[in-house]
């Protein structure tokens, strides 16, 4: 028997991440969605290890709003 699952069972990932930079952060300019920002981000620091970065990554889907854009401002802001 197959359940049905309502939107409410079905955990979503934070809208903030395909959101463009410059739209999250007013002190940002870059047209880049924050999921891209923090991939080149992770993927700098990780010798651009395209595995380590997925993994790395995974984390931010169940994060808050208010979590990822704490990240990206501890993180990103220049």
């Amino acid at each position: 028997m197959t359940e049905i699952l309502s939107d409410a069972d079905i955990a979503k990932e934070p809208e903030v991440l395909n959101t463009p930079m410059k739209d999250a952060f007013d002190w940002s300019d870059s047209k880049v969605d924050v999921r891209d920002a923090i991939w080149d981000h992770i993927m700098e620091s990780n010798n651009h290890s395209t595995d380590k970065t997925a993994e790395a990554m995974k984390p931010f889907l169940d994060m808050s709003e208010d979590e990822v854009k704490d990240y990206v401002e501890k993180n990103l802001k220049k």
